[in-house]
């Protein structure tokens, strides 16, 4: 069991490495929380859990993929999806989930080392974090969610389309995800070593110009396992695309 759960506490430790520093200053403003012109310089409430969530989640990801046209020739390209906070859907801390599938014409289909077949999804998900939100304890109940497991997000509004990507798809009708609330999440989860996730981002580690590569040059890498309101699932593996986060 220890060889179980060691990688994935080492790697959560690494990303939260990434976060704290900046989260742990006392200018920390909550996304739900507008700023005031007079309190800009003035101490600010230490941020809660959900919040410290919100912000490890953060960031445009992205999923490697080959598609195969119809004279024979392939092409490289990714498929991506954006986490980022959304203040604006009101109700406290929330995190917009935002799919853009996959932009191609003239393909027979797509594909990757763990899809036979990519499929194209689009939509937007609204997610938020479940959590203790202890005033001035928001890192450290962060931490020991980390250390538990894989940290779950809740889905209470959205969809996605998902359809077939060329002329030979292998997919069926288009069909509509809904993540109107009820059991609908997402779970985030580590990329074990040796695993075919890895070898899909393996070539995403780290930034070439990284000589000695330290711990805010290695991208964040994830499963997120989705569940729909119906209780149909899927899994994406993506990394987190640095040069944007810079």
């Amino acid at each position: 069991m220890k060889s179980r759960i060691s990688q994935p506490v080492a790697r959560f430790a690494l990303l939260l490495a990434l976060l704290v520093p900046g989260l742990a200053q006392a200018q920390y403003r909550s996304p739900s929380q507008p700023s005031e012109p007079d309190q800009t310089y003035g101490p600010q409430p230490h941020p809660k859990e959900d919040a410290v969530a919100i912000a490890f989640l953060s960031g445009r990801y992205a999923t490697p993929l080959t598609c195969k046209r119809s004279d024979g020739t392939s092409f490289d390209l990714q498929q991506s999806i954006v986490f980022k906070e959304a203040p604006e859907e009101g109700g406290g801390d929330i995190i917009k989930a935002t799919f853009f599938g996959v932009d191609v014409s003239d393909v027979a289909y797509c594909y990757n080392l763990i899809e036979r077949r990519v499929v194209d999804r689009r939509g937007t998900i609204l997610l938020h974090f479940r959590s203790h939100n202890r005033a001035d304890l928001g890192i450290s109940d962060f931490r020991r969610a980390l250390m538990a497991g894989p940290l779950t997000y809740n889905a209470h509004e959205g969809s996605l389309t998902e359809r077939g990507i060329g002329t030979d798809p292998e997919f069926g009708e288009t069909k509509t995800l809904s993540f109107d609330g009820g059991d609908s999440r997402v779970v985030l989860d580590v990329v074990p070593n040796g695993s075919d996730g890895a070898k899909l981002l393996a070539g995403f580690e780290v930034p070439s110009t990284a000589v000695q590569p330290t711990a805010k040059d290695m991208p964040k890498r994830f499963s997120f396992h989705f569940y729909a309101k119906d209780g149909s699932d899927f899994v994406v593996y993506a990394v987190e695309e640095v040069r944007k986060r810079r």
